[in-house]
């Protein structure tokens, strides 16, 4: 398994006034312009939170904290945030866009990341090799998304326990996004009939891509109703 470091952060603490406009006044340029651009509160949290999630990952694994596990999971602290902030490594990355839209840090390679945030939360993961992560969950199923992306396997697996439906399509939803982020291509170019179920573990089908990337299902928050899946090329075994 490669090294890789997952925070997760609540964006319920931004509730307070006086915490989000202090985090905002430290934010790069780039990422408050995408606060200001935003009208509902939630959402302007959301983007706030995925840029604090990405400064702790890149910092702690700059700083070497932790890698030497295979995959490490912080749920960030009021505290955590505020030490973050006032750090003199605060936010000290640039990004570029690739084709494609997938976001690279500048000059600190080999450190890959990739952002989600979804409801209450915001996740990243921060790793040796191309990676890509993605939390849904709170809101009811797409039915229109499942015709229109799921294999005919997959669209049996997910109704054939009405009590776990939900859970299911989540599940694939959340690898099919991973995979697709750490790939840095479209959804709809991978998206058709790459997993499949065994027992409980959802795998890659395409042998393609089998080749190159493993799937990882995080069950954090899933007592929450949350789904978390991280995809990432092979690293170190």
């Amino acid at each position: 398994m490669t090294k890789m470091q997952i925070a997760v952060l609540n964006i319920g603490m931004f509730t307070c006034k006086y915490l989000f406009d202090k985090a905002y006044d430290v934010m790069p340029l780039r990422r408050k312009q995408k606060i200001d651009q935003l009208k509902n509160k939630e959402d302007k949290a959301r983007s706030l939170a995925a840029e604090l999630v990405l400064n702790y990952g890149v910092t702690a694994y700059k700083h070497k904290e932790n890698v030497s596990k295979d995959c490490v999971i912080k749920s960030l602290s009021k505290n955590d945030i505020e030490k973050g902030i006032n750090s003199k490594m605060a936010f000290s990355y640039e990004i570029e866009y690739q084709k494609g839209g997938k976001p690279m840090l500048i000059e600190i390679n080999p450190i890959y990341f990739n952002l989600s945030h979804a409801g209450d939360y915001a996740v990243c993961v921060v790793a040796d090799v191309p990676v890509g992560i993605d939390i849904e969950g709170k809101h009811q199923m797409n039915e229109k998304v499942m015709r229109k992306c799921f294999s005919e396997k997959e669209k049996f697996w997910v109704n054939e326990i009405l009590e776990e439906k939900q859970e299911r399509f989540f599940r694939l939803w959340t690898a099919k996004e991973a995979v697709s982020k750490a790939t840095g291509k479209g959804l709809s170019q991978i998206i058709e009939g790459i997993y499949f179920q065994m027992g409980d573990k959802l795998i890659l089908e395409s042998q393609r891509l089998k080749d190159i990337y493993s799937i990882y299902e995080i069950n954090y928050l899933r007592n929450e109703g949350y789904c978390i899946t991280v995809a990432a090329e092979y690293g170190i075994k």
